[in-house]
């Protein structure tokens, strides 16, 4: 049996981390790449800091739209079929962001490149609970998500290149950004389509007894849920305390560490850099936070309450913010962002292991969805707040300083209120 097991996870790992990372990788870049168009792009069409900001968090908008029905269209249409399908028409929505020529017209971009995108975050988590039994998913999503500050390790000196691109062609270096970032998106549907399988049934790739396994532990994983104290059956999960809380929380840590993230290439400017090189000093935070984020997976495994590790990363974003905030413009900033980095990226792991606790089947889809529509949110709040504040008061510290604020409430909130969660975050240690 234990030969099963390792086959089995083995297999899984192999036919669908790598591919869903690589897609996530895109996914990412297309969505905070606007960061580093900024760098040229704010003085083209004559945007503040304020406008900037609003416009980038603007993305919000659209997938608060469209998050909810796009999600539960991917197991009625099925995986393969829908995420293809979405990142065919987010990777051409990123790409014609080159073409805007004024301020409406970029809001109106952002706006559709949410709605595009929408159902993508949460339909690959809910996808991830149809192969991985639960025991196993901090780990998997650890190896999986830290593809997302490894986004910006390769994005970063990639984008900073492009807008040495300048003039090439007749096309400023920014507008090349969006369009050699978002077409390769596009190109990769096809592999999704092509690789990717609805569920583990449709898997040929697996053995009979590999198949008899993991529907075993994936229909174990369900009873527990349904057993559990306190468990809310069919779609009143949605109005849960439960649901309610983790969207609170997923609120304030994405109004904390977007709003840091979007305005990355504009703080590491202030520190006295060049262009050229922002794209490169950027990368170094996040490729810290690659490296640590699998140890977050791990310690999300091997804990009891896996909402005291979200507490953990918390307070290290809240802390790592003040820090930057502290003692910005020196360039020695860079070591409390690096550890607000690895805060913020780290939390994704233990965060999303949450959900599954208490949501099955097509709930689970929607509750997903909602509170990444609560996180996008934030992915408003952090960037318009922090862009207004640094024109206020003439410093990005002052709005880093408040951006820390949710990420610490929430840490406070975790540490000292609890969610209870705990029955299902047991973990199994061999």
């Amino acid at each position: 049996m234990r030969n099963v097991e390792s086959q089995t996870l083995t297999k899984l790992w192999w036919r669908i981390v790598p591919l869903l990372a690589l897609v996530l990788l895109l996914n990412y870049l297309d969505k905070v790449n606007i960061g580093f168009a900024s760098l040229q792009m704010n003085q083209a069409l004559q945007l503040s800091n304020t406008v900037f900001g609003f416009a980038a968090g603007l993305f919000a908008a659209g997938y608060a739209v469209a998050a909810i029905p796009s999600a539960l269209l991917l197991p009625r249409m099925g995986a393969r079929r829908w995420m293809s399908a979405l990142m065919v028409v987010w990777g051409l929505c990123s790409a014609a962001t080159a073409l805007v020529a004024t301020r409406s017209e970029l809001l109106v971009a952002r706006i559709a490149l949410g709605v595009a995108e929408a159902g993508f975050t949460p339909g690959v988590l809910l996808y991830m609970t149809y192969w991985f039994p639960s025991e196993y998913r901090g780990r998997v999503l650890g190896s999986f998500l830290l593809i997302l500050p490894l986004s910006i390790v390769v994005g970063g000196p990639i984008s900073a290149a492009l807008l040495s691109w300048d003039g090439l062609l007749g096309l400023a270096g920014w507008k090349w950004l969006f369009l050699l970032e978002g077409l390769p998106t596009v190109l990769l549907a096809s592999l999704v389509w092509l690789l990717l399988a609805d569920g583990p049934r449709e898997a040929h790739w697996l053995a009979d007894s590999e198949k008899n396994w993991l529907t075993e532990q994936l229909d174990a994983d369900a009873r527990r849920v349904t057993a559990a104290p306190g468990h809310i059956a069919g779609w009143r999960a949605l109005l849960s305390p439960k649901l309610a809380m983790l969207a609170l929380v997923y609120l304030s840590i994405t109004t904390s560490g977007t709003g840091a993230i979007i305005f990355l290439p504009l703080v590491i400017r202030s520190m006295g850099f060049s262009i050229a090189h922002t794209g490169i000093v950027a990368a170094l935070p996040a490729l810290l936070a690659t490296f640590a984020l699998p140890l977050w997976g791990v310690w999300t495994d091997r804990s009891r309450t896996r909402e005291t590790v979200v507490a953990a990363t918390c307070f290290s974003l809240a802390l790592g913010l003040l820090g930057t905030a502290a003692l910005l413009p020196s360039p020695w900033a860079l070591v409390p962002l690096t550890i607000a980095f690895i805060g913020f990226f780290g939390s994704t792991v233990p965060f999303w292991t949450l959900p599954p606790t208490f949501l099955t089947g097509a709930v689970a889809a929607a509750g997903i969805a909602t509170i990444n529509i609560a996180g996008n949110l934030g992915n408003f709040s952090g960037p318009t707040l922090l862009g207004w504040l640094s024109d206020s008061m003439h410093s990005y510290g002052a709005g880093l300083a408040a951006v820390a604020i949710p990420a610490a409430a929430a840490g406070v909130f975790l540490s000292y209120a609890g969610m209870n969660f705990s029955n299902q975050s047991t973990a199994r240690v061999a």
